[in-house]
């Protein structure tokens, strides 16, 4: 036999046993869990009403709005694109001159005490 674990309305679990009704102890929330006969076909999830098994109407979530940031958060964000394209500048130069202070050692046989 199948069994409907039920809590409020709401089946948590499907349970075979051809023996006896399943006992559970109520949730950790205090809410009673109930066994009802069922058939194969009902699954977790489904809901209990008026001593029926229907299936949950599964609602379309709403699509999210486009987002239009504001003029002070474009500023924001224009000011950081800068400061990153700014810094990235910087550290080729860096790397450039880093390399152009190790080609001139080359140059030198590999000795930058002369």
């Amino acid at each position: 036999m199948f069994y409907a674990m039920i809590i409020g309305n709401t089946v948590i679990d499907v349970v075979v046993d051809d023996e006896k009704m399943p006992i559970w102890p109520p949730d950790p929330d205090g809410n009673e869990v109930v066994a009802v006969e069922c058939d194969s076909a009902v699954f977790i999830g489904m809901l209990y009403v008026d001593g029926k098994f229907i299936q949950p109407v599964q609602l379309e979530p709403e699509p999210m709005p486009k987002y239009i940031p504001t003029k002070g958060e474009l500023a924001i964000m224009e000011t950081q694109a800068t400061i990153y394209e700014e810094l990235n500048a910087s550290m080729l130069a860096s790397a450039e001159a880093t390399a152009e202070i190790y080609e001139a050692i080359l140059l030198m046989g590999g000795n930058a005490n002369g």
